[in-house]
């Protein structure tokens, strides 16, 4: 037996369902149609919908839950969701309308039929301020089937050739929704509007959405220039050798095309090398693009030197400078040094130096190590003697993680090095040239079986290659006939007399 307080509730409920019947006498059907979406379409995310199993059924006229009190009755809807904990959820959920709809579909959900709708969402698109020939980014608008059958995309279309369209829809079932792109290319400046048609099968044929967007005129295009670094220096170099190449890089970074009109150098002991340079006049170099301008220091007298790089062009109405300094350092016509060899024990590598400052660094680096080995070289130029230049080959050993030095102070050599890399950049597997290390003569017969003039003492070259290069390549140069004898019995080829050098 129900307790009186249930009773008491079911009277109340039943009081006021029957006042709300009373006051909604004669409720002409509304759209049945619509009616049936409402009630299969949950209104909330991730709660049911009224023909959920749970809830009414699929087929209202089943009367599951007592749905048919709502039977041309929207005011009953109205009061069970106020008065059923389980429908609170759709408070403020539906319209007026909706109630109409939905109670008309109840009473005869036979009546309704199905048919597709078109709904655009959202109903505008507007694009941000775009520069004339440019592309804003493009934007999306959804097409979507509201309705109970099938809705048949025939196609879409712009009625403005600067808003494109890219479709691929077709058919969208129930529910469902296809995207669209729409992008905007301005051909002018100044506000732009269109209207985005969707051709269907749902009522009325087609949906339309209207596009806006702003084009301004593109700022004016102007060349720019960038000169890295501002300053070369080159330090000391003797009088009568030559320096290394040190590159001027001249980088576009305007908004048109660089052109240089010309490339002067003032100040003597200095010149612009033809072979090592990128940069040419009257050649436009594209934004974003760069080229190189390489100097090189030839001192012709001793004393502090210095020079400016001008590269005049189009994007100013002055010349670009670099400053350039260095010294010429005269020649110690009788001052003698000693080439020291070292050998990187972790790599068994031979390196060969005449340079102080280089002999307090590898004697301090952990795992360079003094042979015992060396000879007497010329510090600077004399008599006959020839500059030995000093080139490195970088990641050309052990799998490309160290490199190699070559020596050699014949012209011939030198030039064909310089030729593999007339920029001199630093660049793996290619010549760089270090500069000269000493100076020392050449043998009256080079190679095997080679001697030098009387007084002099013959430089031999080793090769350690064959088999293993470039695995481990690595030149040694040694003045003791034992050490040579035993890295040629080692496997080392023996490439005889390189060069001659001062008796000790």
């Amino acid at each position: 037996m129900k307790s009186l307080s249930a009773t008491i509730r079911a009277a109340v409920f039943w009081t006021c369902s029957s006042i709300l019947l009373m006051a909604a006498t004669a409720v002409s059907a509304q759209d049945v149609n619509a009616g049936r979406l409402v009630y299969r379409t949950p209104q909330v995310s991730g709660m049911d919908s009224c023909s959920a199993s749970t809830c009414h059924a699929l087929n209202p006229l089943g009367n599951q839950n007592r749905i048919l009190n709502a039977a041309d009755n929207p005011g009953a809807i109205g009061l069970a969701i106020q008065t059923y904990p389980r429908m609170a959820f759709l408070k403020n959920k539906l319209s007026s309308t909706q109630f109409a709809d939905l109670a008309a579909y109840i009473a005869n959900p036979a009546a309704a039929t199905d048919s597709p709708s078109a709904e655009l969402s959202p109903a505008s698109l507007a694009f941000a301020s775009t520069v004339v020939g440019a592309s804003a980014a493009s934007q999306i608008f959804a097409i979507r089937n509201t309705g109970t059958a099938a809705l048949t995309v025939n196609g879409v279309n712009s009625n403005n050739p600067d808003f494109s369209v890219v479709s691929s829809c077709g058919s969208i079932a129930v529910g469902s929704s296809c995207n669209v792109s729409v992008g905007f290319t301005p051909s002018a400046a100044g506000a732009h509007n269109g209207t985005i048609t969707v051709a269907h099968n749902a009522t009325g044929g087609a949906s339309t959405l209207g596009v806006s967007g702003t084009a301004t005129t593109p700022a004016a295009l102007l060349p720019g220039i960038q000169v890295t670094p501002a300053s070369l220096a080159f330090g000391s170099v003797t009088v009568g050798s030559f320096s290394g190449v040190q590159l001027a890089t001249v980088t576009s970074v305007g908004t048109a095309p660089l052109t240089l009109s010309a490339i002067t150098l003032t100040g003597s002991s200095f010149a612009v090398v033809e072979g090592g340079s990128s940069c040419t006049v009257n050649n436009p170099l594209a934004v974003g693009s760069s080229c190189a301008v390489a100097v090189r220091l030839t001192p012709v007298a001793a004393g502090a030197l210095t020079a400016t790089l001008g590269i005049s062009h189009n994007a100013g109405a002055s010349a670009t400078t670099v400053r350039i300094s260095g010294t010429g350092v005269a020649s110690p016509t009788s001052s003698l040094k000693t080439m020291v060899e070292y050998v990187y024990l972790p790599l068994n590598y031979y390196f060969i130096t005449s340079r102080d400052e280089e002999k307090t660094v590898l004697d301090a680096v952990v795992g360079f190590k003094r042979t015992g080995l060396g000879f007497p070289v010329y510090a600077g130029a004399t008599g006959d003697a020839k500059a030995i230049s000093r080139f490195y080959f970088d990641k050309v050993a052990a799998g490309g993680s160290r490199g190699s030095h070559f020596y050699t102070l014949l012209d011939a050599d030198k030039a064909a090095l310089t030729a593999l890399n007339p920029s001199n950049a630093q660049t793996p597997r290619l010549p760089y040239d270090e500069g000269v290390d000493s100076w020392a003569f050449l043998p009256v017969v080079a190679g095997v079986g080679g001697s030098c003039a009387g007084g002099q003492m013959p430089v031999y070259r080793l090769f350690r290659g064959g088999a293993r290069f470039p695995d481990d390549p690595n030149h040694r140069f040694t003045s003791d006939v034992t050490t040579y004898n035993m890295a040629v019995a080692q496997g080392w080829d023996g490439e005889g007399v390189s060069f001659c050098v001062p008796l000790p």
